[in-house]
C-alpha cells in the first residue's frame, strides 16, 4: 500500500533520447571545425568550435529544462521536438571548417529553433497559473537572439562581419547580470537521468573514436597507444559514473539551472577530449599543441564534474578540493616535464584521471563514515 502510494518516479522518454541523439550528432559535427588533419585549429578553429558548441547546447538547455517543468503538454512536447530534430538536422548540415559557404542555411535554422522555443513559453505564459518571471525573461530573451541571428544575414551578405556570436554573448549576459528569479523546482531525478543518457551517447562518440586505436597490428606502440586510450576513456567513464550513482542527491530540491549549466561545459569538455585522441593519432599536430590540448580539457572536464558536489549528499570539505588542486599541480608539472614524449605524456593523463577517481572514493567513504558516527 505505501509503495502504491508513493508518487512514480518519472522516467526519460524515448523520444527524448532520440533529440538528445541528433544533439550529440551536431556537436560531433562541430568538432570538424578544428580541422585536425591540417595540424593545430589555432585560435580561430577554438573559437568556432566553442562558439558553434555553446549555440547548440543552449538550444539544448532551453528544451531539456521545458520539457522537465511541463511535462502536462506532451502534444505540444512532441510537436516541438520533431520541428526542432528537423531544424538541428539542416544546420549540422552547414557546420564545417568551411562553415562560412553556408551561412544562411546554419543561421536561418538557428534562428527558426529559437522562435519556436519562444512559442512554447509564450504558450506556457498564456496558462495563468504558468505566469512566472522566469518563463517571461527566457521568453523575451530567446526572441532577442532570434532577431540577433536574423538581423546578422543581411549584415554578412553586405560586409562578410559574422554578427551571430552577438546573440550568444546576450544570453550569457542575461544569465550573469540578471536579477535572480526564483523559478519553479524541476523534476531533479528525471533531469539528472536525461543529462546522464546524453552524457552516455557522448561518450559514445568517444568510444567510435577509440576504433583508430585499434588498426596498427601487433606492433609496440600501437599496442600501447590502444591500451592507453581504453584506459583514458573508461577512467573519464568511471568518474562520472561514480559521480552520479553515489554523490548526486537525485532528490534534492532545485531549479535545476546550475545543474545543466555546469554540464555543458562539461560536455564541451568531453567533446574536445574525443578530439585529443584523435591528435595522438595525428603526426601532423605539434607535440606541444597535444599537451596543451590534453592538460586544458581534461582540467577542465574534471574540474566541472567536481563541482556538481554542490548537489551531493553531503558537501565536501576544504581539504577535498586541497587534495584536487594538489593532484591537478602534479599532473601540470608532469606533463611539463614529459611534453617532448607523448606517450609518457598520455600516460601520466591517465594516471591522472584514476588518481581523482580514488579522490572521490575516499571523500564518500569519508562521509559515510561520519554519517555513522
Amino acid at each position: 500500500m505505501i509503495d502504491f502510494l508513493e508518487e512514480e518516479e518519472r522516467k526519460v522518454e524515448y523520444i527524448e533520447l532520440i533529440y538528445d541523439l541528433i544533439f550529440v550528432h551536431t556537436i560531433s559535427r562541430c568538432g570538424s571545425m578544428l580541422n585536425l588533419e591540417e595540424g593545430s585549429p589555432g585560435l580561430y578553429g577554438y573559437l568556432t568550435f566553442l562558439l558553434f558548441s555553446m549555440a547548440v547546447l543552449e538550444i539544448w538547455y532551453f528544451s531539456t529544462l521545458f520539457i522537465n517543468r511541463f511535462p502536462q503538454f506532451p502534444i505540444q512536447r512532441n510537436i516541438c521536438i520533431f520541428v526542432n530534430m528537423y531544424l538541428l538536422y539542416y544546420l549540422a548540415g552547414g557546420i564545417g571548417d568551411d562553415w562560412r559557404n553556408y551561412y544562411y542555411q546554419i543561421h536561418v535554422a538557428w534562428a527558426l529553433i529559437l522562435l519556436h522555443l519562444a512559442a512554447q513559453y509564450w504558450l506556457a505564459l498564456r496558462k495563468e497559473e504558468h505566469r512566472e518571471e522566469y518563463l517571461r525573461r527566457d521568453f523575451h530573451m530567446l526572441l532577442l537572439e532570434a532577431g540577433i541571428i536574423l538581423l546578422s544575414m543581411p549584415v554578412f551578405a553586405r560586409t562578410g562581419l559574422a554578427l551571430s556570436p552577438l546573440a550568444l554573448l546576450v544570453g550569457v549576459a542575461s544569465g550573469i547580470t540578471g536579477q535572480k528569479i526564483s523559478a519553479r523546482h524541476v523534476d531533479f531525478p528525471h533531469l539528472t537521468e536525461r543529462i546522464m543518457l546524453y552524457v552516455v551517447f557522448s561518450f559514445g562518440e568517444m568510444i567510435v573514436e577509440l576504433s583508430g586505436f585499434f588498426n596498427d597490428g601487433i606492433r609496440p606502440l600501437g599496442i600501447c597507444h590502444s591500451v592507453l586510450a581504453f584506459a583514458f576513456a573508461s577512467g573519464l567513464f568511471l568518474n562520472y559514473g561514480y559521480v552520479y550513482d553515489h554523490i548526486i542527491d537525485r532528490n534534492k530540491q532545485t531549479s535545476g539551472d546550475g545543474y545543466l549549466f555546469l554540464h555543458l561545459f562539461l560536455i564541451i569538455s568531453l567533446s574536445y577530449l574525443t578530439q585529443v585522441l584523435e591528435m595522438f593519432r595525428n603526426s601532423g599536430v605539434p607535440d606541444d599543441f597535444k599537451i596543451f590540448s590534453l592538460s586544458l580539457w581534461l582540467i577542465a572536464y574534471l574540474l566541472f564534474l567536481s563541482l556538481l558536489e554542490r548537489y551531493a549528499k553531503e558537501r565536501a570539505c576544504r581539504n577535498y578540493y586541497l587534495r584536487l588542486i594538489q593532484i591537478s599541480g602534479a599532473f601540470v608539472f608532469f606533463l611539463i616535464m614529459t611534453r617532448r614524449y607523448p606517450v609518457m605524456s598520455f600516460a601520466i593523463s591517465v594516471a591522472y584521471i584514476y588518481a581523482v577517481h580514488v579522490s572521490l572514493r575516499l571523500f564518500r567513504k569519508r562521509k559515510l563514515v561520519a554519517a555513522k558516527s
